[in-house]
């Protein structure tokens, strides 16, 4: 009986980047892989729970991260992102197959070098031509899958109860006001402030919490004492894996475009997301059951950190009355 092929994948860096390739992991798994993922230290909590997954490899430097790909003993390669350092480190590490698109002079470092495709469609189905160039069918399902273990359920519940959130009562709402790649991603914290006051006056059993990652803990906070008080700060804490189980929990999650947004599709749970300066059409949360809301302003997609004409009205043009009304169309009621 032959063993698996040992197939290496180089991640992307960032959280929802990542949770749109997990249908390449699937893809590769039901093709008789095992599937060794390169990743940055803090996606390694988030990959454990990719059913694909057989091990994580941890970046680090470039000389460890080369010689930690040696010793995983891959004999292809998969590179996702499109950084010319993507595709040196398994070119250095001597992994004889490396499945790549062109660009950022780094065709010699493939084999084969892909050509990316003109037309591309949502950012999940982006690896079509690798797979492709591999002789291998696409996934099953393009939609991205993540599943907690009882371990993580159970420590999201210790979670919810340290911050006095009930969870046998009604539905409960997740706010998540962060976006790491700027402000541009961010609706503005009033907003949020106000829709957790218009929230609990539509629907008076509502469970409300705010969702912070490490680096949104700050804003997300001022959104706490902006709104009085009235939903608890959670998850600032935890790391990936943790996070998951906590927006298990949620019945609807109301966010930005931003990692746990993608999570939170993969887990299953509705979400009411707000874009502005990103392209919709790319990076939507996958799947039917979430909604939208975007400006579709002359000047978007702009794709920059920061508004570059000052008035920021991608996002300000989407009122609370807007969110409040999405809401009431998507939320999963678990009565």
């Amino acid at each position: 009986m032959t063993s698996a092929v040992r197939t290496l994948v180089v991640a992307p860096n960032w959280v929802g980047d990542t949770v749109m390739a997990l249908p390449v992991l699937d893809a590769l798994a039901a093709a008789g892989r095992e599937v060794h993922v390169l990743a940055k230290p803090h996606l390694k909590s988030l990959l454990s729970l990719a059913p694909a997954v057989t091990a994580v490899i941890v970046r680090g430097t470039t000389a460890e991260s080369i010689a930690r790909v040696r010793e995983s003993h891959c004999r292809e390669a998969f590179i996702l992102p499109n950084s010319f350092r993507s595709a040196w480190l398994p070119y250095r590490a001597g992994v004889a197959a490396r499945f790549g698109y062109r660009g950022n002079f780094r065709g010699p470092l493939l084999a084969p070098a892909v050509s990316r495709p003109r037309q591309r469609g949502h950012q999940v189905e982006d690896y079509v031509e690798l797979l492709e160039a591999a002789g291998l069918m696409s996934p099953a399902s393009w939609t991205p899958r993540i599943e907690t273990s009882p371990a993580v359920r159970e420590r999201a519940t210790e979670v919810l109860e340290r911050a006095r959130v009930r969870t046998d009562g009604g539905p409960l709402i997740g706010l998540f006001p962060g976006a790491e790649f700027g402000p541009s991603k961010r609706w503005p914290w009033q907003r949020f402030a106000e829709l957790t006051h218009a929230l609990r006056r539509t629907r008076g059993d509502v469970q409300l919490v705010l969702v912070a990652g490490p680096k949104e803990i700050w804003s997300t906070v001022r959104i706490h004492e902006g709104s009085g008080r009235i939903a608890p700060v959670v998850g600032a804490d935890l790391d990936l894996a943790d996070l998951a189980g906590l927006l298990e929990r949620l019945d609807l999650l109301i966010t930005n475009d931003s990692g746990p947004m993608h999570m939170a599709a993969a887990l299953g749970v509705p979400c009411v997301s707000i874009f502005g300066p990103t392209d919709p059409n790319r990076t939507r949360p996958y799947g039917e059951d979430h909604q939208v809301l975007y400006a579709n302003r002359w000047c978007a997609p702009c794709f920059r950190k920061r508004c570059p004409l000052l008035h920021h009205k991608c996002m300000k043009e989407i009122g609370v009355a807007d969110v409040l009304a999405a809401a009431g169309n998507t939320l999963r009621d678990p009565g």
